[in-house]
């Protein structure tokens, strides 16, 4: 079938979605997320004389008319030779090898290396739709991973983007996730980088949380650089704390990341394989990775998280990454800030000033830092937070990081009282005496995101007193604050019809 090239002007993100009116698809006999083979008579390339598309039907004949094939940007910038009104052929094509594959999968198959590559390589050239990767989501959730095809998996996942080099001894810590405020990141990689050894931090925005580390980090310094200026900024201070969308590391990770979400799965074989390719490409070679434990969390008791990181040191040790994992309470937030500007404020604050804490940023973050200073060969093993804690209090670490707040192109010399917060906000006082017997971290997040968070900035939660605090009634507890008054009126109507995260005991068990 000969077809006339309509330019669709927007992005998939998908290279190899096309579009066909209802009528082409059916005398073609194709329904949506099924292949064609696109001919482009004019190309001399082979690579884009012949491609495989996924299709998309247009039913309401509004987008591609009978006789046009509808072409998105994405493809229209990949292919140089393909413009708008050329005429092309099209013709229905097999399923590639690696659809049998997850096929296998589904069955509950072990599956080989070769068929591994084949998968990984078919997610990134666009080969396999995104309900072919649902697919392969789902089988992996149900039937699971063994160590081999997860390490095949990592190895894959890696070699599909671009491998950085920063030396033989690089360092890295990453979590597991499911506490809010877990701001330690901006704490851990100065301390770190003060004593010497490499970390190149790549980190994520937040997905379900109020914000990530790349969010945080972003109200001190630009996040986003290109492979040349990343080795140009580790090169100068051996460190730095970098959104890595920005990076062509593991793409295919990134793909199936993009269809886990609304899926609302994350299994752990694919799991191990996402965080420890994303190292492998940033060439680390040492990792503490902190596993938050409790209600909330991936790992709600000890047990899980202790499976878990057994497994995980296991894989971690086949792909060349000498790992150490630390199990940490996931009760309550870590600090008192939630919200990207917040957590970036109660994180340059500590670094300014150790005696402003607060006590559980200071303990985590120490904690973390010092098992890496050990495993750096800084430190005695049991010596490790003992150093991290002479290194930020000894102002070391503040010193660093202002070097990599300037040589990602922020300013060096911010202070937090320059940090702007959101200009409304809403104070919450305890309406009873008593102590603190319980934080609801779902409340939190839930609150906080309602502010904004984590596109606005400015947005967030102040918690005053946390679990195991002596009270007055009349005193302040809780504080939210936002940049749009009906985003204020909407988390303040969560707080008011939940009781707050803030948990107030006393001797009433219950009232029925």
């Amino acid at each position: 079938m000969k077809l006339k090239v309509k330019e669709i002007n927007f992005e998939t993100g998908n290279i190899k979605d096309v579009v066909l009116n209802i009528k082409d698809a059916q005398e073609l006999g194709q329904k949506a997320g099924e292949r064609i083979v696109v001919k482009n008579p004019q190309s001399k390339s082979l690579e884009d004389k012949y491609w495989v598309a996924i299709l998309q039907i247009d039913y309401s004949n509004s987008l591609v008319r009978p006789g046009e094939i509808g072409i998105f940007l994405d493809i229209l910038k990949e292919k140089n030779n393909l413009i708008d009104n050329m005429i092309v052929s099209v013709k229905p094509a097999d399923p590639p090898d690696s659809f049998k594959y997850i096929q296998r999968k589904i069955r509950g198959a072990k599956l080989t290396t070769e068929e591994i590559n084949s998968i990984i390589s078919d997610t990134v050239s666009g080969s396999l739709s995104r309900i072919d990767l649902a697919a392969f989501i789902t089988a992996v959730s149900i039937n699971g991973m063994d160590n081999e095809e997860m390490t095949a998996l990592t190895y894959a996942e890696a070699r599909s983007g671009e491998l950085f080099d920063f030396g033989p001894e690089v360092y890295d810590k990453h979590s597991t996730g499911g506490v809010p405020g877990n701001k330690v990141t901006l704490i851990i990689v100065p301390i770190v980088a003060a004593a010497g050894l490499t970390i190149p931090k790549s980190s994520t925005r937040a997905i379900t949380s109020p914000s990530g580390t790349a969010d945080s980090m972003e109200v001190l310094a630009p996040i986003a650089f290109d492979a040349e200026k990343l080795k140009s900024i580790v090169s100068k201070e051996k460190a730095c704390i970098i959104w890595g969308g920005a990076l062509n590391t593991s793409p295919a990770d990134n793909i199936l990341i993009e269809i886990e979400r609304p899926l609302h799965m994350d299994p752990v074989g694919l799991m191990i394989p996402s965080i420890l390719t994303k190292k492998i490409s940033l060439g680390v070679k040492k990792l503490v990775l902190d596993i938050p434990v409790g209600e909330g969390t991936k790992f709600p008791t000890p047990d899980n998280g202790k499976q878990f990181a057994y497994l995980f040191k296991e894989i971690a040790k086949n792909v060349g990454i000498e790992t150490e994992c630390a199990l940490t309470l996931a009760h309550q937030p870590i600090g008192h800030a939630i919200g990207p500007g917040l957590e970036a404020k109660e994180a340059l604050t500590l670094l300014m000033d150790y005696s402003a804490g607060p006590n559980s940023l200071i303990e985590k973050s120490t904690d973390l830092a010092g098992i890496l200073l050990e495993m750096g060969g800084k430190a005695q093993k049991g010596k490790g937070q003992s150093l991290a804690k002479e290194i930020l209090r000894s102002g070391k670490a503040y010193e660093k990081m202002k070097r990599i707040i300037e040589v990602q192109g922020g300013n060096p010399e911010l202070k937090p009282k320059d940090i702007k917060i959101g200009p409304h906000s809403k104070d919450f006082f305890a309406i009873k005496a008593g102590h603190i017997t319980g934080v609801n971290n779902a409340i939190i997040n839930s609150i906080a995101k309602s502010t904004g968070c984590p596109h606005s900035k400015n947005s967030g939660v102040e918690i005053f007193k946390k679990q195991g605090a002596r009270i007055k009634e009349g005193d302040l507890i809780f504080r939210i604050h936002s940049d749009s008054q009906n985003k204020l009126k909407k988390a303040e109507k969560i707080y008011n019809s939940t009781g707050g995260p803030i948990i107030l005991g006393g001797m009433m068990i219950e009232r029925i």
